[in-house]
């Protein structure tokens, strides 16, 4: 039976209020977390600065600062902390104390002997052994015509780049090399190398363009400024670039001007132009943050956000106030983990990361409510879908977003523990 107009409008009134509820619940949400990230932060400022104080009070003072048994903190005189390091106990003497040393000194003296007696035998069986086996090892000498692409050793990812060297091998033993560069294809896609003694062998291959390019039309505000593609500086003439197709980070930064959104995320892909659209704002009060590391393809991330800038790229603008920055990368744990710091009007902060090497990793489940949907790992594309299984990930927190065609499901990425998660399985409500 079809709806009367009374009925009609009812019904549109009373879902303009459900979606208007909605909406205020999520403003909500968002300010009160929001609120409660500002107090954790100005929390940890105030511990900071209390701590700092109270060291600098006790220490004007002639104290210095120990730490009892308890893991505590106590400010004493040197004369104090003297007495409490030179404190020993001290032992009975009794027979039965005599009688159990005399036991250890002879028992420590026949181990001893004993463990003379086995090297002594050792010693003379590797000098009498008629039969002397050296392991011998060879090298692999990897070679590009385009520098820095990954090198993979029986298929296995290696963390060097081409040209490198893969040492120490096992001799007479034949090894498969492959190489990857994003946007090319390698001839031959594959080698076999038999290593031999005290040789370095070498494979050697030719790397061509293989990505289709995409035409990007740049409308801005502005003339001057450094555009930034996938966290790296982008050589541009004019305002129509080629970049590759694929999903990328589309950054633009100009000294004293922020822009509105701080960056892009876009799949290029077709014949078509796409046009973007950079809308810089000039701020008459802006800081300035420039992030170091001992890599250099690791996102900076502000206050959980990705700036779409990577580590080493110089000084880029930021609104004044107070952040947490982390840096991020996917096999790598940084030292430390986050830095909070107040970045104040024409201030120039530099803060500096340690990227070690993580061999620790394990395997992460991602469900979402959308299947199909691409994951980004630490800002970084990966060629998975949900549901995927298997997705490895080193030890430590990451970012996780998911895309779905050209569209980002979350507005911010999420800080995601794996190693804090039982079933090892992460369902996304997006």
């Amino acid at each position: 039976m079809p709806l009367t107009p009374e009925e009609e409008k009812r019904l549109r009134e009373q879902i303009r209020k459900e979606l208007e509820e909605r909406e205020r619940r999520i403003q909500e949400s968002k300010q009160r977390e929001e609120q409660s990230r500002q107090r954790q932060i100005e929390e940890r400022i105030r511990q900071k600065i209390k701590e700092e104080e109270e060291e600098r009070f006790f220490q004007g003072r002639g104290y210095v600062k120990y730490i009892n048994h308890k893991g505590e903190v106590e400010w004493l005189t040197p004369e104090e902390v003297e007495k409490r390091q030179g404190r020993r106990r001290t032992k009975k003497t009794s027979s039965r104390y005599r009688k159990r040393k005399k036991r250890k000194i002879i028992q420590w003296a026949i181990n001893g002997v004993m463990v003379m007696v086995a090297l002594m035998v050792f010693w003379t069986l590797l000098k009498y052994n008629p039969i002397k086996r050296e392991k011998a090892y060879g090298s692999i000498l990897v070679e590009t015509n385009v520098p820095g692409a990954q090198i993979y050793l029986n298929g296995a990812e290696k963390p060097i780049f081409s040209p490198d060297t893969i040492p120490h091998l096992a001799v007479g033993k034949n090894y498969f090399i492959s190489v990857y560069k994003e946007g090319f294809s390698s001839w031959p896609p594959m080698q076999r190398i038999t290593v031999k003694k005290n040789e370095v062998a070498v494979a050697n291959f030719q790397l061509k363009h293989s990505a289709k390019f995409v035409r990007v039309r740049l409308k801005s505000n502005e003339a001057d400024f450094q555009l930034f593609v996938d966290g790296l500086p982008f050589a541009r003439q004019g305002n129509v670039v080629e970049i590759p197709s694929g999903y990328h980070i589309i950054t633009a930064v100009k000294p004293g001007y922020l822009t509105d959104p701080p960056y892009h995320r876009l799949l290029l892909d077709g014949d078509d132009t796409v046009e973007l659209q950079l809308r810089f704002e000039q701020q008459e009060e802006v800081g300035y943050l420039q992030v170091t590391n001992n890599r250099s393809t690791s996102y900076i991330y502000l206050n959980d956000r990705i700036t779409g800038i990577k580590t080493n790229r110089g000084y880029f603008p930021v609104k004044p106030g107070v952040y947490e920055v982390r840096v991020r990368e996917n096999g790598f744990q940084p030292l430390p983990e986050v830095e909070v710091v107040t970045i104040s009007p024409g201030e120039r902060r530099l803060l500096t990361f340690h990227m070690k090497t993580e061999s620790q990793f394990d395997t992460l489940q991602i469900i979402s409510q959308i299947p199909g949907s691409t994951i980004i790992l630490d800002g970084h594309w990966l060629p998975f879908v949900t549901p995927a299984v298997d997705i490895p990930v080193s030890k430590g927190d990451h970012y996780i977003n998911l895309m779905l065609g050209s569209q980002v499901l979350h507005e911010s990425d999420l800080l995601v523990d794996a190693s804090h998660l039982q079933t090892k399985k992460l369902e996304l409500k997006f």
